[in-house]
């Protein structure tokens, strides 16, 4: 079904690492910056939609259809992202083209932070240190129980 010669160098670790920092850094954006409020679900539901690139960069990467493929994939988070994030909001027209645009700046984020654990893994940010993938997992999810418990509401 899946052709082993199709899958890329993309990793799971790099993901987990990844996928915490994006979903920090979506929250940030909104609630600091656009000083935005946005129900809990819709950052968790873009991040978990951005995350799921993963499965394109790793299983069809170099599938001769991976640029269609990622191409059209592109265009669905886009319309996801604006239909969670920007659609409900009541903006000007130039306002939610910009808070659009931001999907741009959080894929780059995503990317840079799953890099970021590649380059440290290969020893490639801080030459000949080679930080262990199951640190970068052990982080995430450590990361992980923080986010959810401090999403708690206190009553």
């Amino acid at each position: 079904m899946i052709d082993p010669g199709w899958e890329g160098k993309v990793q799971f670790y790099e993901l987990a690492f990844g996928t915490w920092i994006a979903y920090l850094f979506l929250v940030f954006m909104w609630e600091r910056l656009f000083r935005t409020k946005h129900d809990g679900w819709r950052y968790a539901l873009i991040t978990l939609f951005g995350a799921s690139f993963y499965i394109i960069n790793h299983y069809f990467q170099l599938a001769p259809f991976h640029n269609l493929l990622i191409n059209s994939y592109t265009i669905a988070f886009s319309m996801v992202y604006y239909v969670i994030l920007v659609r409900p909001l009541e903006y000007s027209f130039i306002k939610k083209v910009f808070l659009f645009l931001s999907s741009v700046l959080f894929t780059i984020v995503y990317i840079t932070a799953e890099s970021i654990a590649r380059f440290l893994k290969d020893g490639r940010l801080i030459p000949g240190v080679h930080i262990p993938e199951f640190l970068f997992l052990l982080l995430s999810f450590i990361a992980g129980i923080f986010i959810i418990l401090s999403k708690r509401h206190h009553k």
